[in-house]
């Protein structure tokens, strides 16, 4: 599990020029550094921010995000749901599992708002699809 703190500790680090409001993210700064228990009960987040459940999609998101943050994970982190966390501008997500919070991060502006669209069913588009030509085949 200590990959699971380090990992939030670290993506605070890349993801935090990234943020809107960086001072914002301040907020969070004690559940994102090496000093920070491996494990933070979801109620602590709730004295300082808006804490909502994320529906199943968004949680397979995060989960994906968590594994592929510097270092990246060769296992799965703990939880079986997340949440996102909302104070000001700044945005921790966090995979739960009992109560409690072992793996966080902090969320860009982008990842948010591709966190909305995957909780909304939205998927990429990639263009117009080309059209069949027999002479390529």
């Amino acid at each position: 599990m200590k990959i699971a703190w380090l990992g939030a500790a670290l993506s605070a680090a890349v993801f935090a020029p990234f943020c809107a409001h960086a001072q914002d993210a301040r907020v969070f700064e004690k559940w994102l550094t090496q000093e920070a228990p491996q494990c933070v009960p979801v109620d602590a987040f709730k004295s300082v921010s808006t804490v909502q459940e994320l529906n199943p999609q968004q949680f397979q998101f995060v989960r994906a995000l968590f594994v592929a943050l510097p270092p990246v994970s060769r296992t799965l982190p703990p939880g079986d749901h997340a949440i996102m966390a909302r104070s000001g501008d700044a945005v921790m997500l966090a995979l739960v599992a009992d109560g409690q919070a072992c793996a966080r991060f902090l969320a860009p502006d982008f990842i948010q708002t591709m966190l909305i669209q995957v909780g909304v069913g939205e998927t990429g588009h990639i263009g117009t699809p080309a059209a069949y030509h027999p002479s390529l085949d």
